[in-house]
């Protein structure tokens, strides 16, 4: 029978000012603060190139810089007739939008009368999209909005408030509280911290590097999409130039993902049903439009490119099919309760997900299509099933000598997979552990093998805001690299080693290791998945 893997089968943390510094196959390696750097020259090989982070309070700014140069700055205006812009507009984006530009133009340049058709026109088309078709979920601004739905732990005071890894180099973009974005490179190279501010950078709740672009990063805004190219180096900072993506409706923006061709990039608003598709070289966006579900959360691209996870403010979310060669075709999934909290692809078309209801639990969809379906010997379709994985209600580990407790669980911020689908991490908005889960994925998208892995912890009230795998592996490396910021602002490459190197190696300092290895390995087999009862949980409709 399946047995759903559960936060109990981990072993427990230990209740010293310690950090988790490793992962080695004689399990989590712990050490002091003094120690740290000693103990990580064993990893030397894997981490020499990886910068080094610490971000404190007296770094933020603590008043309002002015704006750096924006991409139109660099060119000189251009003054056409209100006529002749709304002609433009009516032949690259359409009758609507030309309507729209009349009505914020000067009425003397236009005449009065197409004017007043242009304004109460466009009013008629604000009440209805606002209106009719909206119906908030989530206030714009305060407790439970960005903080609510971002992948960070208690986002609106966090001094790290997001990060991402570029996919292709050792470039580290982190967003502070003070709406600053530091981009950290290789510190083997002579290159100093680029910082980038703009006067529209304002809230940022999430980052995504171009692929196949060394040097573009899209940033999640209060009032839109800022789309940086950077230049890097002292002499260059100033280079740095960005431009703002705007659409009606559209604010704030809460997620941003280029897929992984780096030609598409898709961004989400609380306030907005629509998800919009961006070309950015045009500064237009094309809205694909849902009913119901309310406003998006967050957007997410498998590693393949050929599906598109959407989730929304209530219990919808969609996977989208963008294969070469078919239509965009939206598949409308629902959970019982809550709202999908945080989701990962992984290799095959491998979807997990949770949501925000309690018990937490995390569910695997497989979303590869079968390519031979001679006979079918099921009467479930096993595509269209979200399968039960593990289960994340909240476990309590007490210390034996005093009355100690460590809470393990609940409601989940944020998980990563690492790119090859080895190593899982989560975090738990009310608790101070991240725990990382060793999976396995067969070749027909469906996960046959997860066990606990262990828990990694920071130093004594340090707890993890946010959590990110480095994506350019090598299928041959031994070595898995988690980033985890904590609280304090200290930035930690975390590396998981499935095989540890002896010779050649430096003595390590006085360390504890627990762990070791784990007994218990879960297999989900396919008679399993059929009996499981929680299928009925989930269920797509056609």
């Amino acid at each position: 029978m399946l047995r759903i893997l559960s936060l109990n089968d981990f072993e427990a943390p230990l209740f010293d000012d310690l950090i988790t510094a490793s992962y080695t196959d004689n399990g989590p390696v712990y050490c002091t603060k003094n120690e740290l750097q000693r103990e990580l020259q064993s990893f030397d090989v894997h981490l020499r190139e990886f910068p080094v982070v610490n971000i404190t309070p007296e770094m933020l700014a603590t008043r309002e810089t002015a704006r750096t140069i924006g991409a139109r700055d660099l060119f000189l205006p251009v003054q056409d007739s209100a006529f002749k812009k709304i002609a433009n507009i009516w032949r690259e984006k359409g009758w609507l939008e030309a309507i729209r530009t009349a009505a914020a133009e000067d009425p003397r340049e236009i005449t009065f009368p197409l004017y007043w058709f242009a304004t109460r026109f466009t009013q008629m088309l604000d009440l209805i999209e606002k209106g009719t078709f909206w119906t908030s979920v989530l206030p714009i601004s305060g407790s439970g909005s960005v903080a609510d739905v971002a992948a960070t732990r208690d986002w609106a005071t966090a001094l790290i408030r997001c990060m991402a890894w570029h996919p292709h180099y050792i470039r580290l973009a982190v967003a502070t509280r003070d709406d600053r974005i530091r981009i950290f490179s290789n510190t083997t190279s002579n290159i100093n911290t680029a910082v980038l501010r703009h006067s529209a950078q304002k809230s940022v709740c999430c980052m995504s590097w171009r692929p196949n672009a060394g040097r573009e990063l899209a940033a999640a805004c209060q009032n839109g999409v800022l789309v940086w190219t950077i230049e890097l180096g002292a002499a260059s900072n100033s280079l740095s130039h960005a431009i703002m993506l705007k659409h009606r409706n559209h604010a704030p923006v809460t997620s941003v993902a280029w897929n992984p061709e780096g030609d598409l990039l898709v961004s989400c608003c609380l306030t907005d049903m629509n998800m919009i598709i961006w070309d950015v070289a045009k500064e237009s966006g094309v809205p694909l439009k849902r009913v119901g579900g309310g406003g998006l959360c967050f957007a997410r691209w498998s590693s393949c490119g050929s599906r598109l996870l959407a989730t929304t403010c209530r219990k919808i979310f969609r996977v989208w099919n963008i294969g070469a060669g078919t239509h965009w075709k939206p598949e409308r999934w629902t959970v019982p309760n809550g709202r999908v909290a945080a989701a990962c692809f992984g290799p095959n078309l491998t979807l997990l997900f949770t949501s925000t209801e309690n018990p937490a639990m995390i569910f695997s969809l497989p979303l590869q299509e079968k390519i031979f379906n001679v006979k079918k010997l099921d009467t479930l379709d096993d595509d269209k099933v979200a399968m039960p994985l593990i289960d994340l209600s909240k476990v309590t580990f007490a210390s034996n000598e005093e009355d100690v407790h460590i809470t393990a669980g609940g409601r989940v911020i944020s998980m990563d997979w690492d790119p090859l689908g080895k190593y899982l991490a989560v975090i738990f908005q009310d608790s101070p552990l991240v725990a990382i889960f060793k999976t396995k994925i067969g070749s027909t998208s469906r996960i046959t093998e997860v066990k606990p892995l262990c828990f990694a912890q920071g130093f004594l009230g340090e707890v993890p805001h946010c959590i990110e795998f480095y994506h350019n592996y090598q299928k041959k490396s031994d070595t898995t690299i988690l980033t985890i910021a904590w609280s304090s602002g200290f930035i930690q490459h975390f590396p998981i080693l499935e095989k540890v190197q002896t010779h050649g190696q430096p003595d390590l300092c006085t360390t504890t290791h627990i762990g070791g290895t784990l007994s218990n390995s879960f297999a989900f087999n396919d008679d399993s998945y059929l009996q499981s009862s929680i299928y009925t949980s989930f269920s797509t409709l056609q």
